[in-house]
């Protein structure tokens, strides 16, 4: 009787100081956080400020670069058009605009370079330090002109129903004469003598 009375002591005393080391390793983080608390109160111990989180717009705005005046970029559009029901083939196989008279460094956006069309420089045609160019295959593409002079630009295909342009690029008479002697096919022929009688018009009215 008097064994059996010790055993239960024994694990009586066992289950309580379990409990107890249980209750204190519970207890730990809450005392833990009670004296970080008191000394932060004191200005003994205080928590490192999180860092702010960003707002989305803000975060965005810092991708954004805004284009002074300086940068601004103007675009013009030329449209490549096969009109089945034009009377000539001037109007079925044409540019459009097929005259443009631009400040250096405008960009022109080229569209409808698909099928068989092309634009592409004429030889001897655009000023020097020019790089000529050829567009094919191609719905949209944008070439920048930089160089002043006067610039002849067809179709390669369909140039010999007469579809060409002459864009102008600040002062004509860099090379105007020479672009005017270049030999082209005959229908190209007939619209660049159109195109240049507007540009002395152009010229006339300007003096």
């Amino acid at each position: 009787m008097l064994m059996r009375n010790r055993t239960d002591l024994s694990k009586t005393r066992a289950y309580s100081i379990h409990a107890i080391t249980k209750a204190v390793f519970l207890a730990l983080p809450i005392l833990a956080l009670s004296v970080q608390m008191a000394f932060a109160s004191d200005g003994i111990l205080k928590a490192s400020p999180q860092p702010k989180q960003q707002k989305p717009e803000q975060a965005q705005a810092e991708h954004i670069t805004i284009a002074t005046p300086s940068e601004l970029i103007e675009i013009d559009v030329v449209n490549q058009i096969i009109d089945l029901n034009a009377k000539s083939s001037y109007q079925a196989f044409r540019f459009e605009p097929d005259y443009l008279w631009l400040k250096p460094g405008t960009v022109v956006r080229f569209k409808g370079s698909t099928g068989r069309h092309t634009v592409s420089s004429i030889r001897g045609m655009y000023p020097k330090g020019a790089k000529p160019f050829e567009i094919r295959g191609r719905p949209k593409m944008d070439i920048p002109f930089d160089k002043e002079g006067v610039y002849g630009i067809r179709c390669r295909v369909h140039g010999r129903h007469g579809m060409a342009m002459l864009i102008i690029v600040g002062d004509p008479n860099v090379n105007l004469e020479k672009a005017r002697s270049q030999k082209v096919g005959k229908k190209e022929a007939v619209k660049f003598k159109r195109l240049f009688e507007r540009l002395d018009k152009d010229l006339a009215n300007r003096s």
